[in-house]
């Protein structure tokens, strides 16, 4: 199933998210795989795909999350391009909830810095646009920002670490 999705989305990051191996599309995670004794695990990333695809669903075993997937018959191609779809449909930059414009003014210096997009978004929503910003952070409450991910925290730390700039 991994190779058919990046067949589907073969730009896709890929990353591990909530323990399990995931594929980041334009910064939001569209799919996952969990690995089980008996079938493989298929999540969205949403609870509010599956239901959308009830009939084509219909022979998987599957909760509001997740499509158990027996491990000798993998999801058809077809279906998880439809899943995937639906799920990047859903995402706030394909909705028109997020004026793109506004991030592109503030966050230069976190986009030098090679952050994703969710990451500099959630920053510049919290008026953080340098390092010196987050003096007036904690490390507890910084990590709490959305999309503040290990990957993000890891190259800003880095950057505070060698810039000499502490949390409070």
């Amino acid at each position: 199933m991994r190779k058919r999705i990046l067949q589907i989305v073969p730009k896709a990051e890929e990353v591990v998210s909530y323990g399990m191996p995931a594929f980041k599309v334009e910064g939001n995670i569209v799919a996952g795989l969990l690995e089980n004794k008996k079938h493989v695990g298929y999540y969205p990333f949403s609870g509010s795909v599956l239901h959308l695809f009830e009939k084509d669903l219909a022979k998987y075993s599957h909760t509001k999350s997740a499509v158990h997937v027996p491990v000798d018959k993998p999801l058809p191609k077809s279906l998880i391009s439809k899943l995937i779809k639906a799920r990047i449909s859903q995402c706030p930059v394909k909705q028109g909830k997020v004026d793109l414009k506004k991030y592109q003014e503030l966050d230069g210096y976190w986009r030098e810095l090679g952050l994703a997009a969710p990451a500099r978004r959630g920053l510049v929503d919290n008026k953080i646009y340098t390092l010196a910003h987050l003096k007036k952070w904690s490390e507890k409450d910084f990590m709490k920002i959305h999309a503040m991910g290990p990957s993000a925290a890891k190259i800003i730390k880095a950057e505070m670490k060698r810039k000499k700039v502490r949390f409070k």
